[in-house]
Formats: C-alpha cells, structure tokens, sequence
C-alpha cells in the first residue's frame, strides 16, 4: 500500500471515529450493521474465508442458506465492534457500566491474592476491544498486549491511545515478553489472545480438527506460576455487552514444560469452543483458522464410472502418501453424484462454464437443483480440503465445491468445458494431453490413474487365495488373463477368443504353466460361454472367473500379483494400465485385429504408445504363442513403468 492509500485510509477513520463520536450510539451501531451487510456482499475473497471457517465447523448441521446467513452475522458483528471501539472516548464519559455488565471481578480479585499476577485470556470474538474496561475496576495495573501496525503507524498509535483511554497500559509486541514478566513480577494483570498462533503456534483439537493457538500466556503460565482466567464478552444487544470472567484455571502440572504447554492450550481451547458453538457469528472468521492443521479431509466425486472411481482413489492414495510425509493426515470420503434426470446431468455442463465467471453461481447450494436430495446431503456434510474428480460432470461438482470450501482441487481427465487453469493440478495421461497446453498445473502420466503398487498387488493376491485356497502353495508359473468386453467400435469375435485360448492353453502346456483367467462385466455373454467351454476342464487352469456369474473384487488385483506374465485385451486403457503398472511381462491382443491398421483410435494409439517405449508388447492372436516365448526366453526385455514419483511430485506442490 502506497503513502497516499495509507494517508487516505487513516483520514478516512478518523472522519469515521469523529462521526461516531457525535451521533447517537445507536444510529451509529444501524450504521455498522449496515456497514457489515455491503461489505459481506462487496468483499467476496473475505466472504469465502468465513464460509469456509463456518463450514468445517458446522457442515453436518447447518445447510449452506443457515452457513450464508451466519457469514453475514459475522460481518455485521465485526463493523459494529469497529464503530463500538472507535465510540470509545463516548464510552468513557458516559460510563462503561452503561455498556458492559461485568461478571465475574471477584475471580480476578481471588487470582491476585496469590501475588503472582493474573493472565486474562481472551479470544478474537465479540467487541474484544472493550474488554480492556476491566482496566478500570482491577486493584492494580492493567495491561494489553498489541500488534504492532507497522504498515500503517498513524493507525497504530491512535488504536493505542483508544485503549489507554479503556484504562489499559498498552504493551507492544517488540518489548512484550520482558514487559509481561515485570507485570507478573508486580502482581499486575495482563490480557493476552490463545488464538491465532499463525506459524509459530501449537496445534491442538479445535472444532474437532486442529488450530494453531499462541502458546505465549501458557508458556508464562507455567513458567512464573501466575494465575489464568478466560475472558469472553458477548453481546446482547441494543449496544450492550457482558463480559465474563471465568475462575482461575486449574492447569496441568506435570514437569514436562512443552506437553503440559499443549495439555493446557487444548483445555482452553475447549472452553472456548463451548462458548464459539453458542455464539457462532461472535467471533472473527476473517482468517484460515485451520490453516496449520494437520488433519484433512479428501472428498472423491464419484460419477457412477468404476474406471473413474478407481482413478480417483488411486489419486486420493498418492495425496494422502504426500501428506503423510509432510506431517499431516486426511481422512477420505467418497460422494456419489445421483442426477435428478439426464436432461440436469446434461444441463449442469452448461451451467458451470457460465458458473466459473460468476460469485452467485458458483454457490454450493445451486447444486441441489441438479442432483437427487440424497446425494446433495449426502455432499453438504463435509467440508473438503481436497476434491478429487474424474470426468467432465465430476469436475463441475468438483470445482463449485472447492470454490466455496476454499479447497484444493484436482481433476483427472480433461475437465469439460472448464479451463483447466480452474483447477489446481489437473492429471492427465499422454494419450489425453491437447496440444499446445499450458503446463503450469498439469500432472502427466504414461498411463491412467490406478490403485496398483506392490502393497496393493500383496494384499490382494492374498485376498484372492482366501477366496480360493487351492492357489496357496501353488509354485507353478502363472499366466494371468484379464479379458474386457464390448466397447465403442469393438465387438468380441468367439472365433478370436477361442483362437487366442488355444494359444494360451499351448503356451501354459508347454511351459508348465497354470492360466489365472479373469472376465469384465462388459464381457458378452457369448464370449463368456467361450471361454467356460475352453477351461472349464483344463487342467493348467485352477481360476476361471466369470464377472457376470461371480464378481470378486480381488480378481485383477490379485491375478496381477499372482502372475508372473500378463495377457490383456486392449480395448480397456484402464485394464491395461493396470497391467503394466503392476510390473509384470504384459502382452495385449487387439480385439479388432492386427495393431498398427489406418484409422485407430485412441484406445489402439494408447497401446501403439506404450509399445513403442517397451514397457508392454503387442500381438495378434495367432501369433500370441511366439510372443510368450520371447518374454520367457528374455529374448526381449520390457521396462519398469512407474508413474508414482511424477504424480507425487505434482501433488506436493499443492499438499
């Protein structure tokens, strides 16, 4: 801010003060109240904040209307306690006792009897300012601590002067701790705030997460054994207050300095949030309160797709790695998203492109327009700190809510019609990379997003043995056989399936092999009575599953971590990605025929791709049997594809 911004802004309060101080306090408060309802309308980035503070505290209990309304109470309270503060020279002549009913003068008289000075502690809530009356009424001196301006000097030192004339000695931030030690020292009375610990504070459990809380007044606490007294003013009305004080804390004592520090913040910051859950639109939301937390929550989108999901939560895996790392865990939620009718699915993709250039729009609560009241709810429980979508329509949701909840979002998959510059990391395979593209927020991939890594491949191998016992001890070597189905300009022909069959059947004889065999539930059903007719007596083949007749969920997580080779049709990129990001020899047939024809699509190109880098072979059914012997015979070595450490990468720019 420039000399002529600071000069202005200063003339402006105290033209503001000056105004106050002649008019009757209660026009002056109507005008406060006025003041507050344009600037939560005007001040959106500030509106965001409080929405959001509000939300993680009361998402499974208020609506987004109710969150709304409580934000516009916490702007109106703020400018009030502004006009109240700057009235206060009034204040003095007319008479505190006029304005504030204090409860409670006996605890702080009991607290200096012991003679080693009282902290009164406070928070960031209601007219906090007019609390230093209590200076007025101690036995001896008393004394606020204040940030110092330094932005804004003029401001600084009338701020000052309002809190003398309260009748507190004002403490600067600079000389504070020597200055406060003296103090207690004297048997004096200080006031100092528990919250906003920014950076250098302790985080304990706050609104069932964790805040940062100034460890300062504990610290002292503990160290020169003077007294602690909670402090909380509230209003009631028509310009008047009362101001609480609470009996001396019992803290705890355990001669460990540093846990008994934390032991006795999160005791206050208890008691402070039984006052906050009654008194909401008290306190100043202005900031990120849960900024140095280190509990997150994840929300998933899931949009009905299992590929999709599946992606989503092989996402929300890397990110909670990355958090873990950094000190921090989150817990995950998935949200299934339910459209009321097609025609809404189909609307919302319109609604958001105009959503994303307008505040009104971007509202969570239009959601509920468009998706069924149960998913809706469902939704409006949480409050995210990421969100993870995948999809055109997931992305919508994904960025209406990350807006409000002022989270961290990250798209898989191109993300409709939204610029990608909406979302802070958009992940996006190689096959899907547009071209040119910025790639300040992209995550790139060889393959698609998925769940598999060695301890996945582990665990669900040996869930696929507790289904199937007669796999344990089984030594033998293992072919694995993932087999999609039917998709957009792919048809499954017996004649192939039964020829590819024969020459895995060869290949598993010859190479005393046992055929791990797995379908899709897009598999046809005539390909699945193929397939039943070929294996059903074949003795190298001890698993045989038919998704449509039996669906275990460990099949190809478990068939990966079994097998020591894998042969997988190529329609599916999700099913192929899966098989070379499991590190096993992978081979995968075309469904339509030969690879390499004119006219491919993206689904052949995707395969085409990764052949060319080595990390999978292609082939065509009749020629599957050769292309087995070269794998085994280490005739043609394939690479390790690992995409984990770029998507971690891309992820802890943003954890």
């Amino acid at each position: 801010m420039n000399s002529f911004k600071k000069s202005f802004l200063f003339a402006g309060i105290k033209i503001a003060a000056f105004l106050f101080m002649l008019l009757p306090l209660g026009i002056s408060l109507w005008i406060g109240r006025c003041l507050g309802w344009v600037g939560y309308h005007l001040l959106s980035r500030k509106r965001k904040v409080v929405y959001a503070n509000l939300k993680a505290i009361f998402a499974s209990t208020h609506s987004p209307s109710q969150l709304r309304i409580m934000s516009r109470e916490v702007f109106i309270n703020f400018l009030q306690s502004a006009v109240e503060f700057l009235s206060l020279p009034k204040f003095k002549r007319v008479g505190f006792e006029k304005f504030v009913d204090l409860q409670g003068k006996e605890n702080i008289d009991i607290a200096l009897e012991r003679g080693k000075g009282v902290i009164l502690l406070a928070i960031h809530s209601g007219s906090w300012e007019l609390a230093s009356v209590v200076g007025g009424v101690t036995k001896g001196p008393y004394h606020v601590v204040a940030n110092d301006q330094s932005k804004l000097p003029q401001l600084d030192k009338m701020l000052n002067e309002y809190r003398t004339i309260a009748g507190a000695h004002v403490i600067t931030a600079g000389v504070a701790t020597k200055e406060i030690i003296r103090a207690m020292k004297d048997n004096e009375v200080v006031s100092l705030v528990l919250d906003q610990g920014g950076r250098t504070g302790q985080t304990v459990p706050f609104f069932g997460k964790s805040a940062s809380m100034s460890t300062g007044a504990m610290r002292l606490a503990l160290k020169y054994e003077c007294a602690v007294c909670p402090v909380w003013i509230e209003r009631y009305g028509n310009g008047k207050h009362v101001l609480k004080v609470s009996p001396e804390m019992t803290l705890t004592r355990t001669g460990d300095m540093e846990k008994d520090i934390i032991a006795n913040i999160a005791k206050a910051a208890k008691h402070f949030e039984s006052l906050l859950r009654e008194h909401p639109a008290e306190y100043v939301w202005f900031y990120k309160v849960f900024k140095y937390s280190n509990q997150s929550k994840i929300i998933i989108l899931d949009d009905g797709r299992t590929g999709h999901l599946r992606q989503s939560q092989a996402l929300a895996y890397h990110l909670r790695d990355v958090l873990r790392k950094k000190g921090k865990w989150a817990d995950q939620n998935t949200v299934a998203l339910q459209w009321r009718t097609p025609w809404a699915a189909s609307l919302f993709s319109f609604y958001v492109f105009f959503a994303q250039y307008s505040d009104f729009l971007k509202r969570e609560d239009c959601l509920k327009f468009f998706l069924t009241d149960t998913s809706f709810n469902d939704m409006m429980r949480y409050k995210a700190d990421y969100v993870i979508s995948c999809g055109s329509q997931a992305s919508g949701v994904s960025f209406i809510l990350s807006q409000n909840h002022l989270a961290k979002s990250v798209s898989i998959l191109t993300p409709g019609l939204l610029s990608k510059e909406r979302f802070d990391a958009v992940v996006l395979p190689d096959h899907d990379l547009p071209k040119p593209l910025r790639r300040s927020r992209l995550i790139t991939t060889k393959v698609s997003l998925n769940l598999i890594n060695a301890a996945y491949l582990k665990d669900q191998s040996e869930g696929l043995i507790k289904h199937f016992s007669h796999l344990k001890g089984n030594v033998r070597k293992k072919f694995g056989v993932l087999i999609g189905g039917n998709a957009k300009g792919v048809d499954f022909n017996e004649t192939q399936i039964s020829q590819l069959l024969d020459q895995i059947k060869d290949a598993a004889l010859h190479y005393n092999a046992d055929i791990l065999l797995t379908t899709s539930r897009r598999t046809p059903g005539n390909i699945e009575q193929v397939i039943a007719k070929q294996l059903k007596n074949f003795e190298r083949c001890p698993l045989c599953l038919i998704a449509n007749q039996r669906n275990v969920p460990e099949a190809v997580g478990g068939i990966l971590g079994l097998s020591d080779l894998v042969i997988v049709s190529g329609e599916s990129i999700s099913m192929v990605s899966e098989a070379v990001s499991s590190g096993r020899r992978t081979i995968v047939f075309s469904p339509h025929g030969p690879y390499g024809d004119k006219g491919r699509d993206k689904y052949e190109d995707f395969v085409l791709k990764l052949n060319e880098r080595g990390y999978l072979m292609i082939t065509s059914v009749d020629d599957l049997k050769s292309k087995i012997a070269q794998l085994l015979n280490h005739k043609i070595a394939l690479k390790i594809l690992d995409d984990q450490s770029n998507i971690q990468s891309g992820l802890e720019a943003i954890a």
